[in-house]
């Protein structure tokens, strides 16, 4: 117990009573609200919402010190009323508290998802790619909706042992899902999260109690379908093992986990799985128009190593000779972060930290968003520079140090369980993508370049740039040849 005469707390902006800085939040962007908090105001900065203590983190070193090194104190997650209580029923993973029933799930995750197991899913990965590639083809101007495709196809099949092809509407509905999701969580979504003391109110002056509860069935009878559905299936993207659907109910009893849990668990192995990949490589398509030379680089890399007529496509197998194409992905990474403010985090003690008291239940905001543009760290923040990561690459590469130098994948134990699964996903498809087609920006009907702008983004708990036009055409004809001989039989 930290002696009370000795407390001292970070700084913090004026106020009003009873709701503190609330209603000072912008609904759209937060995290560049937050970054001008930073600069005024130090690396950390208390708030008050809604009565409860919060802790804006906008310091890299500030967030790894006390979500990483001193994550047995900031690991659990403040309860959502309208997302946890009542949508998810306190069985998502990403709503729970720190304890015995995450530890469960995030084993259960950890199994499937850990950087030894994704290497058996390149091939998966691959065969995705390359339907994504013919897609591109076939309907150019369908970039974003082929972009969703190709993530979730991936994600389905790894989760349960099924061509998202043979299931089309269950895309239309994990879409819904994860698009939901996205707002659903976002702070100052639902009045309820911000004054809890809210749900004391009856159902029928509570109308957004019901809409949670929908929602769930909603979810459950997807999640649910397809767990039964994949309970004996043998998985059929590698030839030894199952889909995580039917080793969750082959490990029910050793993790103890009933069926909403279950549904749950696999459910969010495919939102996260969809969202997170989609918006990355959405947002290298912004890159690829408004950064065109470091594009054209990554192309001659690529050339130099697989030939520049287009007879060969490139593969995983790759990875070690296409250096300035694995610092680029991780550019895309750091440029726009697809979380630009981290799920918030939750204190169950009062610690100590520069000084500072912090008190015990305290909801901690990690903004990425300031993070990836600290400017000693990342001189010229906002310019696309692959080159910033290209010096510091360790050899042999391996894919999963995509998830180092920036923090989209959060922090500590709650850090995203399936990032080395993700990284993967949209190193392939960036490589593929640069390798077959020409991009750049698209023009009206006077010729005028029509600009694009990635900050003008569809905001939630996640973030994707709105759908921009743009061109993009084949390199040639003989990669145009290459896409269609190398996926003929797996569309």
């Amino acid at each position: 117990m930290l002696i009370a005469s000795a407390k001292k707390y970070p700084p913090s902006p004026p106020s009003y009573p009873f709701v503190g800085q609330t209603f000072e939040i912008p609904q759209t962007k937060p995290w560049l609200y937050f970054r001008e908090l930073g600069k005024t105001y130090g690396s950390i900065v208390r708030l008050s919402l809604g009565g409860d203590e919060v802790l804006l983190v906008n310091d890299a070193e500030d967030a790894l010190e006390l979500l990483s090194r001193r994550s047995s104190n900031y690991s659990s997650r403040k309860q959502l009323v309208y997302g946890a209580k009542y949508q998810s029923k306190g069985k998502r993973l990403v709503h729970m508290n720190y304890g015995e029933e995450l530890r469960k799930q995030r084993a259960a995750f950890h199994n499937m998802f850990q950087p030894r197991a994704v290497g058996a899913y390149q091939p998966l990965q691959e065969r995705a790619s390359l339907r994504l590639l013919r897609s591109i083809l076939e309907k150019p101007r369908e970039m974003w909706m082929n972009t969703k495709e190709y993530a979730a196809s991936i994600v389905y099949m790894l989760s349960y042992g099924k061509d998202l092809k043979d299931g089309g509407e269950d895309l239309k509905t994990i879409l819904d899902i994860v698009d939901g999701f996205v707002r659903d969580c976002m702070p100052g979504a639902h009045l309820v999260d911000t004054f809890p003391i809210l749900d004391v109110l009856p159902d029928i002056l509570s109308p957004w109690r019901k809409e949670a509860s929908d929602k769930h069935m909603f979810e459950m009878r997807l999640y649910q379908r397809l767990l039964l559905e994949a309970k004996d299936k043998t998985y059929t993207a590698t030839n030894d093992g199952d889909c995580f659907a039917s080793r969750v109910w082959a490990d029910k009893d050793k993790h103890q986990l009933d069926l909403v849990s279950m549904s749950y668990l696999v459910g969010s192995a495919v939102e996260a799985g969809t969202d997170t990949p989609t918006s990355t490589i959405l947002f290298f398509l912004a890159a690829a128009v408004l950064y065109p030379d470091a594009y054209r680089k990554a192309q001659q890399e690529i050339d130099s190593v697989v030939g520049a007529d287009g007879s060969m496509i490139p593969t995983f197998a790759n990875v070690d000779d296409l250096p300035y194409c694995f610092a680029y992905a991780k550019e895309v990474l750091r440029w726009m972060p697809t979380a630009p403010v981290a799920f918030p985090h939750f204190s169950d003690r009062d610690d100590e930290y520069k000084g500072y008291f912090i008190r015990g239940k305290t909801t901690i905001v990690p903004n990425v968003w300031s993070m990836h543009r600290n400017e000693e760290a990342h001189p010229n923040p906002s310019k696309f520079i692959p080159e910033r990561y290209f010096e510091g690459i360790k050899r042999p590469i391996k894919l999963g140090d995509l998830t180092e130098g920036h923090y989209g994948f959060g922090f500590g134990r709650r850090s995203c369980p399936g990032k080395y699964l993700a990284v993967q996903t949209v190193w392939i498809a960036i490589v593929r993508v640069i390798w077959g087609f020409n991009i750049g920006h698209a023009r009206d009907e006077n010729g005028n370049i029509i600009p694009v702008d990635p900050m003008d983004c569809i905001a939630g708990i996640t973030t994707k740039p709105k759908e921009f036009p743009l061109e993009i055409r084949c390199r040639s004809s003989v990669h145009e040849e290459t896409m269609k001989r190398v996926s003929d039989g797996i569309m």
